[in-house]
């Protein structure tokens, strides 16, 4: 009796490993995803400042448009799965929607290159941004700016996340 005990609890956890195994190996084998982020950047007089979950941009404070800001507010920040050829939307606070689409992944010196496209569009208007073609290392953000809002000006992180 405590033998069968012992051989059933044995296969039990067998199989509870084996499962975690199997979800472990789906999970790495998933595709990539897109990280969107909404930063709402301004000028302010009175000093600056970035919020903290953007601590890993230092492109706010040394690159061109960035430096004509000093006060940084993350917004929103999203995932979503990509698929080659199937569009990511995304409703921006402004009002306009974000479409991107990984167009096709590459292998580039043992490094993989996501080929994406992005537009700006607003129900009823002339889209903001036609089309916009970038080829992004995995984690390397790009970004997408321009939209005037309350006072500032919207910028778009995008990363792609293996």
């Amino acid at each position: 009796m405590r033998r069968a005990l012992v051989a059933v609890l044995a296969a039990v956890l067998l199989a509870v490993v084996a499962g975690v195994g199997g979800i472990a190996l789906a999970a790495s084998t998933h595709g990539p995803s897109l990280e969107v982020s909404v930063i709402h950047a301004s000028q302010s007089d009175a000093g600056g400042s970035i919020d903290p979950r953007l601590k890993d941009l230092p492109q706010l404070t040394r690159d061109q448009p960035f430096v004509r800001f000093n006060v940084y507010k993350l917004l929103d920040r999203r995932s979503f799965p990509l698929d080659v050829g199937k569009a990511v939307t995304y409703g921006i606070v402004d009002g306009r929607t974000l479409q991107a689409t990984l167009a096709a992944v590459s292998v580039d010196k043992n490094e993989k290159r996501y080929q994406m496209a992005a537009q700006i569009g607003e129900p009823g208007k002339e889209a903001f941004l036609k089309s916009l073609q970038v080829t992004a290392s995995a984690n390397e953000p790009f970004f997408i700016g321009g939209q005037s809002y309350q006072g500032g000006t919207l910028f778009l992180e995008l990363v792609v996340r293996p």
